[in-house]
């Protein structure tokens, strides 16, 4: 669980700080399907996939 943001610290320098921490601590190691390709990437865009 994340702690709350400090007052007085920029929000994107708070969230950079979680993230990195995170990727010392190793959470991103080993993910599922690191490192293929996302699924569907190669169709064409569909702007009307909120209504399916």
């Amino acid at each position: 669980m994340t702690e709350r943001k400090p007052g007085g610290m920029q929000f994107e320098s708070w969230v950079d700080r979680q993230i990195r921490e995170a990727q010392e601590r190793g959470e991103f190691d080993d993910l599922p399907g690191a490192g293929k390709p996302l699924p569907g990437a190669d169709k064409p865009y569909d702007e009307h996939w909120w209504i399916k």
